[in-house]
């Protein structure tokens, strides 16, 4: 997708799989099992459930949220997202989460 999308066409909170949203962000039922959900929080896309079906989705996805002006996290990671990020050299830290106290996350963000 080369067309910039203006960030406010992003709405706060939950962005499920094939709405107007989850489209600008490449994120749809094409590349990505039904119950996978992202959400957005100010400037930061929060990966909160991601399941790809296609290899190269989920890159094509984390590029375009980048290439929008977003940050991003990926919070309490799994074994194979800690791979993917250090392979993408982003950023593994440590953040307090009101729910879970002190989690750790994957972001691109050099500090938080």
């Amino acid at each position: 997708m080369s067309d910039i999308v203006n960030k406010e066409l992003i709405p706060e909170g939950i962005i499920n799989i094939d709405t107007q949203a989850g489209k600008y962000l490449c994120f749809t039922s094409d590349g990505f099992d039904p119950h996978s959900y992202l959400w957005r929080k100010g400037n930061t896309v929060i990966v909160s459930l991601i399941i790809s079906k296609q290899k190269g989705r989920f890159q094509k996805m984390m590029a375009r949220i980048v290439e929008m002006g977003f940050d991003f996290e990926i919070p309490a990671p799994t074994k194979r997202m800690a791979e993917i990020g250090k392979k993408q050299g982003w950023v593994f830290c440590e953040k307090d989460c009101e729910m879970f106290g002190r989690i750790g996350i994957i972001t691109n963000k050099a500090f938080l």
